[in-house]
C-alpha cells in the first residue's frame, strides 16, 4: 500500500514539475526580457504592443479611455513632458488618442514612447488559447489548441462568450507568406456569430495581401447582389488573442454542409449515426476501415448526396491529400477532394467520380451532352449557380478563381441532382491586387478570362462559356444585378467602407507594417482606395461594352 502510495505522490510531483516547466515557458515567451505594458479594459487585460518607435495601446471600439488603467503587475511609469506618475491602478485619464508620448519606468528608469490607439464602428472578438501564447499555432498550421472566445459589440454589451473546441492556423499562401496569419476556430456548439448562420465552424481571415482590408467583402457582397443561393457575407472585427492586438479580421462561415450553412442532404450526420451504431471504440477506427471497405454492412441507404467538393490544382491536391482521405482525380484531370463527408466509403468515391465524369463530359463536349448516357450538361449542373459564380470571379478578375478553394456542392437526387456552384473563397487577389508573378493575368482591368489563363486552370468554364444557353444568363444576370452592384459601389460604397474601416485600419496598419513593407506596390491607404476605384469603375466600363448591347 505504502509503495501504492510513493508511486502516486512521485507522479504528482513530476506532473507539478511538467506544469511549472509549461508555465515558465510561457511567461518567459511573453515577456521576453522586454518591459511589459499591461492595462485593464474593462475585464479584459490588454498589453500594449512594442514597435519600433513605441509601445501601442490598440483599444477596442468600445473602450473608455477614462476607465482604462495600468495593471497590477505592469509597474508604474512617468509622463517626462509633465511629470505625471501613472502607478499601478491608476486610469488613463488626461491622455489623447494617436499622441506619443514620451515616458519613463518607474522600475528600470527605461525612456520610451506611449501611443494610445482606439478602433470605431467594430465588434471586438478576444480569443484566449490554452498556452496562452498564440506563437505556437502561428509556428505550425498542424498545432491546435482549446480556448475561449468572446465578442463585445461596439457599445460594450457581450454578444457571445463560450468555449473553443480548436483554434489553429488556416490557409495556404497567406500562412507561408504574412506575418498576419488566418485563423479557424471550432465553437463547442453551434452559435450565429454576429448573426452569421448557425454553426460551429468559422474563419477569421486575416486579408494580409490587400491593404484595403475590402476586396474580400466586395466579393462576396457582388454575389449576394447577382441572388447565389448561398453567400457568405462576413463581418469585419478587431481581434484579440491572449491580450494581444492582432488586427483587423474579417469573421466569416466556413464552407460547409449544415442547417445554417449549405443546407443540403447531411451525410456526414447520418455516417456519424451509423457510427453510434456500430461496435467500433473510437471513431478514428471506424473511418479508416469504413473508408477503405470495398463492402460496408452499415453505409448510408442513399449515397446520392448531400457532398461537399473542392477543386484544387494538381500540385496542392498530392500535396494535401493526406489530410483529406477522400478525393479523386476526374478523366480531363480535374482534382476534386470530397471535403464533406469526410471519411467516404468506397462506393461513395465511385459513385460521385463516375458522376462528376459524366458532367464533365457533358460540359466539355461541343454539343453539351453526355454520350454514355444522353444527358445534357443542363441535366448535371445547375447553370444558374454557376453561372453567378462565374461572373463573380469574372467581373473581380480573382486570380484563384478556377484554380484553387473553388467549391461545389450536390444534394441527394431525391432532393435535385445538378451539382452545384458554393461560394467564393478566396477574393483577397482580386480587383487588380496581385504579387509580381500574377500582373500578366491581374493587371489590366480589360479582358475576358473565362478563368482559363492560368496554367492550372479549370477546363470548365471556358467550355461553358461556349454554351449559349449558359452564356446568355451570364449576360442577363450582369445586366440586372451585377452592373447597378458595381454602379452603387463606385458610387458610394467604397466610401462607406473607408469611414467605417479607418479607426481599426489604421491600428492594423502599424501592428502588421511588417507586411505592408513587403508589399512592393503599397504607398499609403488612400492612394490603395483610388487605384482600386479607378480599377473597378475601368473593369464596369469594359464589360458594360462587352455585355450589355
Amino acid at each position: 500500500m505504502w509503495q501504492k502510495i510513493g508511486r502516486i505522490v512521485i507522479l504528482l510531483l513530476c506532473l507539478v514539475g511538467i506544469g511549472g516547466f509549461i508555465y515558465l515557458d510561457n511567461i518567459e515567451e511573453l515577456n521576453s526580457g522586454e518591459m511589459e505594458l499591461s492595462f485593464y479594459v474593462g475585464d479584459e487585460v490588454i498589453r500594449a504592443w512594442k514597435g519600433e518607435d513605441a509601445y501601442y495601446l490598440f483599444l477596442p471600439s468600445y473602450a473608455d479611455i477614462n476607465e482604462v488603467e495600468l495593471t497590477s503587475y505592469a509597474g508604474g511609469f512617468e509622463v517626462i513632458t509633465t511629470g505625471r506618475e501613472v502607478e499601478e491602478g491608476t486610469q488613463l485619464s488626461g491622455f489623447s488618442y494617436n499622441e506619443k508620448y514620451l515616458c519613463k519606468s518607474l522600475d528600470t528608469k527605461e525612456e520610451f514612447s506611449l501611443c494610445i490607439m482606439q478602433s470605431a464602428n467594430l465588434p471586438t472578438i478576444f480569443l484566449e488559447t490554452d498556452s496562452g501564447t498564440i506563437e505556437h499555432i502561428w509556428a505550425d498550421k498542424e498545432v491546435e489548441e482549446n480556448g475561449k472566445i468572446k465578442i463585445v459589440s461596439t457599445d460594450g454589451e457581450l454578444h457571445y462568450e463560450g468555449g473553443l473546441n480548436s483554434v489553429k492556423a488556416r490557409g495556404n499562401y497567406s500562412f507561408n507568406n504574412y506575418e498576419k496569419k488566418p485563423f479557424s476556430i471550432t465553437l463547442k456548439d453551434e452559435v450565429s456569430l454576429l448573426g452569421l448562420g448557425a454553426g460551429q465552424k468559422y474563419a477569421l481571415i486575416s486579408n494580409a495581401s490587400d491593404p484595403t482590408l475590402i476586396r474580400n467583402d466586395i466579393a462576396r457582397r457582388l454575389e449576394a447582389a447577382v441572388g447565389a443561393e448561398y453567400d457568405n457575407i462576413g463581418r469585419f472585427v478587431d481581434l484579440y488573442a491572449n491580450g494581444e492586438y492582432l488586427g483587423n479580421y474579417y469573421l466569416c462561415e466556413n464552407i460547409e454542409i449544415g442547417d445554417g450553412r449549405i443546407a443540403v442532404t447531411d451525410l456526414e450526420e447520418q455516417m456519424d449515426r451509423l457510427f453510434q451504431k456500430s461496435n467500433y471504440e473510437s471513431v478514428e477506427e471506424y473511418n479508416v476501415d469504413y473508408t477503405h471497405a470495398k463492402i460496408m454492412k452499415e453505409i448510408p441507404e442513399d449515397i446520392t448526396g448531400g457532398y461537399l467538393l473542392e477543386r484544387e490544382f494538381e500540385d496542392r491536391y498530392k500535396l494535401e491529400y493526406w489530410e483529406n482521405p477522400s478525393g479523386f482525380v476526374t478523366d480531363n484531370n480535374e482534382h476534386f477532394f470530397i471535403k464533406s463527408p469526410k471519411y467516404c466509403s468506397v462506393e461513395q468515391v465511385e459513385y460521385l467520380e463516375n458522376y462528376v465524369n459524366e458532367a464533365e463530359e457533358a460540359i466539355l463536349s461541343p454539343e453539351g451532352i453526355c454520350k454514355a448516357t444522353s444527358k445534357s450538361y443542363e441535366e448535371y449542373i445547375d447553370v444558374d449557380s454557376f453561372a453567378k459564380k462565374y461572373l463573380v470571379e469574372e467581373i473581380t478578375k480573382n486570380y484563384d478563381a478556377g484554380i484553387s478553394s473553388t467549391f461545389f456542392y450536390k444534394d441527394s437526387d431525391s432532393v435535385d441532382a445538378r451539382i452545384k456552384a458554393a461560394p467564393i473563397w478566396d477574393a483577397d487577389m482580386s480587383f487588380g491586387c496581385y504579387l509580381e508573378w500574377m500582373e500578366e493575368i491581374a493587371e489590366n482591368p480589360e479582358g475576358l478570362t473565362e478563368l482559363s489563363l492560368h496554367p492550372h486552370s479549370s477546363l470548365w468554364y471556358e467550355a461553358l462559356c461556349e454554351k449559349e444557353e449558359y452564356y446568355q444568363k451570364v449576360l442577363e444576370i450582369y445586366a440586372d444585378s451585377a452592373e447597378p452592384f458595381l454602379k452603387e459601389l463606385v458610387n458610394n460604397g467604397l466610401d462607406s467602407y473607408k469611414h467605417e474601416l479607418a479607426a481599426s485600419a489604421a491600428m492594423n496598419d502599424i501592428r502588421w507594417q511588417i507586411d505592408l513593407d513587403n508589399n512592393m506596390y503599397y504607398e499609403d491607404r488612400d492612394t490603395e482606395y483610388e487605384q482600386l476605384e479607378k480599377y473597378i469603375t475601368d473593369r464596369k466600363t469594359f464589360l458594360d461594352s462587352v455585355w450589355i448591347k
